[in-house]
């Protein structure tokens, strides 16, 4: 999907983890991605005007004016600086590092289940191993993003909408005000505890 990029436009991001692996149901992954999200807030001079972190994914409303920048070099800034640091996260406690291994034991299984797609899935298994030998052993995101320019003052507040609706609508919680990880509770509680946002301006 090509990427629009006009100076001064906000653009509603969404990107996944790779294989959809519930990273983010632990406390400090979401920790640590808003540590790399803040830092790089501060470097890029960007406004973050909501955002949600979900087990699977993320969506977020980024702002910035630098020419220099594009939002896919933001995403790709922030995908790699979060990698990076749940990698180091998991494999150092060594029990659960293979949440972090690309997933060919579902792959291996259909192997043997039938003969008959024995030739097709030795192909996909050469692929998932090349993909390995150029060091992609461990993966967190899927490649790509999702982006999204924010046109009217009308279309903002119906992403903000979808961004704080998203755990009630996944089944997370009854009452959204109890999500530690959505910037509703800094619109609706004033709480900045946990992520400060920039509060957008009509």
């Amino acid at each position: 999907m090509k990427k629009f990029n006009s100076v001064g436009d906000i653009h509603f991001v969404t990107f996944r983890t790779f294989n959809n692996k519930n990273y983010f149901k632990d406390d400090k992954c979401c920790q640590l991605f808003l540590e790399e999200l803040n830092f790089y807030r501060n470097k890029l001079s960007l406004k973050i005007y909501g955002y949600v972190i979900m087990p699977d994914h993320f969506h977020a409303l980024i702002y910035f004016e630098d020419k220099n920048l594009t939002i896919s070099n933001i995403v790709q800034r922030l995908k790699g600086a979060t990698a990076r640091r749940i990698i180091d996260l998991y494999t150092s406690l060594g029990s659960h590092e293979h949440l972090l291994l690309a997933d060919n034991s579902r792959m291996e299984q259909m192997l043997h289940s039938t003969r008959r797609k024995r030739s097709n899935m030795e192909q996909k298994l050469r692929k998932e191993n090349n993909n390995h030998n150029r060091g992609l052993k461990y993966r967190i995101w899927q490649p790509g993003f999702y982006d999204f320019n924010i046109y009217s003052n009308k279309k903002f507040q119906e992403k903000l909408d979808y961004i704080h609706t998203n755990p009630l609508k996944a089944g997370l919680v009854k009452d959204i005000s109890l999500y530690k990880y959505c910037s509703w509770r800094n619109y609706e509680l004033n709480d900045q505890a946990v992520f400060k946002i920039d509060f957008f301006e009509y």
